[in-house]
């Protein structure tokens, strides 16, 4: 895929949120700190699904094992948290009792 990049060159060009080109749910995303230009420490899980399933939307992740070279990201584009559209994606889970990986 020819537009990935890195959570370096990410922090460098001033994207915040991005997305692994895999993950099958087109909300979820990643938020990194951008300290000076570079990505901090922390990432924010960010997912509809990260209410029903963690009790708090986003879940805060300490990066020592990621790779911050590695070209595998995209620029998210798609809802923020605070849009309607995003709400009513956490709402669709909320008690819902769903496992989103097919179970029931």
């Amino acid at each position: 895929m020819k537009d990935l990049i890195s959570i370096e060159e990410a922090a460098e060009r001033g994207f915040e949120r991005l997305r692994l080109p895999i993950w099958t749910m087109p909300e979820d995303h990643l938020k990194i700190d951008i300290i000076n230009g570079n990505p901090g420490p922390w990432t924010h899980l960010f997912s509809p699904y990260n209410l029903e399933c963690n009790g708090k939307d986003p879940v805060d992740i300490i990066c020592t094992e990621m790779d911050y070279k590695k070209k595998e990201w995209l620029p998210y584009n798609g809802a923020l948290p605070e849009s309607d559209e995003y709400k009513e994606k956490v709402n669709a889970f909320k008690n819902s009792g769903e496992d989103i990986l097919g179970g029931a």
